[in-house]
């Protein structure tokens, strides 16, 4: 994989804990791949209770009946 070194300013309670790190790049890189996942996560659940009106009122739409489940959340 390669890599780029990036220049960012960081609130000081960040840079404490990022002190304890002993590798600063890949905690900051695990961090942000978790968040843009719990973001795109967060984003299909907003779609999908957006369009759930719809399969409500379609009775031959149902394939959004499983979301009353969050087992979908666990799969990535």
């Amino acid at each position: 994989m390669s890599t780029q070194r990036l220049n960012v300013t960081l609130p000081d309670n960040v840079i404490e804990i990022l002190k304890t790190k002993k590798n600063k790049s890949e905690f900051l890189s695990e961090a942000v791949m978790e968040k843009a996942r719990n973001d795109k996560k967060k984003e299909v659940v907003e779609k999908a209770n957006r369009l759930r009106a719809y399969y409500k009122t379609e009775d031959d739409l149902n394939s959004l009946s499983s979301l009353d489940s969050q087992d979908f959340l666990e799969r990535e």
